[in-house]
């Protein structure tokens, strides 16, 4: 049997099964014949399917330097650089290629993928265009070219594209997904599900589709079905850190926790400096008290994908690991105005370890800060004097290692003004004895919790038909609830032009009862140390914690919490029923 019969008997060696055997008398061949194009090129076969990539490429670019015109060998090379990540190495492979006169769409898609794989976006989208110039009903050019336009965010862009690709061939599942993908961007979630849908129905055994079908559906807060993907997609990829911190990101919706953690540890134990599931864990062991863990964990808000920006990162920070006695320290708020307000109760703490403190807090909160006395109050953007160090305020809990039984929550730390008090006293009719309630059903529209703590105004509706004085309290009154108060006089205005939140702390100082939903009124109110009806959803924000009527944070505060998702009408009943007894009370009948 001569030379090329063997080789072509050790082929079909190869794919019947008997690869060693194959690959011995392929090697037993190069050793006599170390210059044999065709030994060196079906062994370099060989060693590429069986994941040799090394020895393969090895092969393939000697059997090259023996016939440099040989496009096949010169696309195998390419692929199996590619498959290494070698893909500078693949580009110039394609481009022999194309230089050699091969220029087919699979070429030109091959080149385009590696030049994608290099960031090289702008020269993948002009040589898929130079291919779709030449095969216009070429689907998988199409669908690339929408996956480039995705990268480079152009989500509309990338949209036109697939739905060309799509149109060419519907049972294009990765079109489908990436569709899904850019209509996700675009918040366009119930149509990005459809597609999500069709991908996953043409492909159900890829991890990739069930993972995101998962979390269009946790944005659609369809959680239950959100966590069945989930689990069918890791039972698919169990080492996808991703989908671990995902995953309980969806328990935790659920108000599963103590799961959701173990999820996060998952995550973790794959990839252990993962920013966002460290977040995301924090808030989790917050809301169960694990306040010495969760406080650390808190630190990486700064780090996550979506983090604010920190201020006045050029000055150190402190942390509590020195001294600060005779020191100058700035403590600076961050995220929401209650937040400031729940969290600006440390700068006396600092203050009392000998630090001269300057307190920075948003403009609307400047005036009403002071009330605390003892430092500098300034506000945002304004000049920051010279200082030692910094540190955020929501970072204090961390370095005084608050735990649930040291809450600083003692006297009231912030006061209405006695001047203001009376004058928003006097523009209101408080003679007739009734009791005066304030009432907030919304905060900040920008918010990302906004649609689960805010409520409709006309939810208030049966409470406003109890024998008391309603004042909605809010700043801004949403468009949607202007009709209802206008519709019921009973629910009063105060006025249209409170200013900072010193003016509602006066018109707080004059009612006997405040009842809001979880905004920053509601902080005011319990840093006052009014009484305060807090109405919370089915999961709370962590600082409120789980399955409790009272805060440690504000000694004044009664939680009211939703029994199901959504449904403020159920709770709202719970709160008239509180309030009759309250009324009943006050009026000395008794229930």
């Amino acid at each position: 049997m001569n030379t090329i019969n063997i080789i072509q008997q050790a082929y079909r060696d190869f794919q019947n099964g008997n690869t060693r055997q194959a690959e011995q008398v392929l090697k037993n061949i190069l050793q006599s014949k170390p210059a044999d194009f065709d030994a060196l090129h079906i062994l370099g076969v060989i060693y590429a399917a069986t994941g040799q990539r090394p020895a393969a490429i090895g092969l393939f670019q000697k059997a090259l330097a023996l016939d440099a015109g040989n496009v096949s060998l010169h696309y195998k090379l390419a692929r199996v650089q590619f498959e290494s990540g070698a893909f500078a190495a693949a580009l110039q492979g394609y481009e022999r290629i194309i230089a050699l006169g091969y220029v087919k769409p699979e070429i030109l898609l091959a080149k385009t993928v590696a030049l994608i794989n290099l960031q090289r976006h702008l020269e993948a989208l002009a040589c898929l265009e130079q291919a779709l110039a030449h095969w216009p009903d070429y689907a998988d050019g199409w669908a690339h070219k929408g996956a480039i336009y995705y990268q480079l965010r152009h989500f509309d862009e990338a949209l036109l594209c697939l739905d060309k690709a799509l149109a060419l061939q519907p049972a294009m599942a990765d079109a489908w997904y990436k569709k899904s993908l850019a209509l996700d961007k675009l918040e366009r979630y119930t149509e990005a599900l459809a597609c999500a849908d069709r991908a996953v129905s043409l492909a159900p055994d890829s991890a990739a589709y069930r993972l995101d079908r998962a979390v269009i559906l946790h944005k659609l807060e369809r959680y239950e079905e959100a966590l069945s993907d989930h689990e069918q997609g890791l039972a698919l990829a169990p080492g996808n850190a991703e989908a671990w911190g995902d995953h309980g990101l969806t328990l935790s919706r659920m108000k599963r926790h103590e799961q959701a953690l173990a999820s996060y540890r998952r995550a973790l134990d794959l990839q252990s400096d993962y920013a966002d599931v460290l977040s995301n864990q924090s808030l989790s062991q917050l809301v169960l008290g694990q306040f010495d863990a969760g406080w650390q964990s808190y630190e990486y808000r700064w780090k996550k994908g979506n983090a604010d920006t920190p201020r006045h990162t050029a000055i150190p920070l402190w942390l509590g690991q020195q001294p600060i006695a005779g020191k100058r320290i700035l403590l600076w708020s961050e995220q929401g105005l209650g937040d400031t307000i729940q969290f600006c109760r440390y700068a006396a703490l600092v203050a009392a370890l000998g630090a001269e403190v300057i307190l920075e807090v948003d403009p609307a909160l400047k005036t009403i800060a002071r009330t605390m006395g003892g430092f500098q109050v300034i506000a945002i953007g304004e000049n920051v004097p010279a200082v030692d160090c910094q540190t955020p305020l929501m970072s204090l809990p961390l370095v005084f290692k608050t735990d649930l039984a040291s809450i600083p929550a003692g006297p009231p730390y912030l006061h209405a003004d006695k001047t203001k008090q009376e004058q928003w006293r006097s523009r209101q009719d408080f003679a007739n004895g009734k009791m005066k309630i304030g009432l907030v059903c919304s905060g900040n529209p920008g918010n990302t919790n906004d649609h689960r703590r805010s409520m409709p105004l006309q939810d208030f509706m049966p409470l406003l038909e109890l024998h008391a004085d309603f004042f909605l309290i809010q700043k801004e009154v949403r468009e949607s609830d202007l009709a209802f108060l206008q519709q019921n006089p009973k629910l009063r205005l105060p006025a249209a032009d409170i200013d900072g939140f010193d003016d509602t702390a006066a018109i707080i100082a004059n009612l006997d009862l405040v009842i809001s939903v979880d905004t920053s009124i509601a902080h005011l109110s319990g840093a006052l140390g009014l009484p305060v009806w807090i109405l919370l959803p089915w999961v709370p924000d962590w600082r409120w914690l789980l399955d409790r009527e009272d805060s440690p944070w504000y000694p004044s505060a009664r939680l009211f919490r939703q029994k199901q998702a959504g449904d403020w009408q159920n709770l709202i009943l719970r709160v008239a029923e509180s309030l009759h007894v309250l009324l009943g009370k006050q009026a000395g009948v008794g229930l």
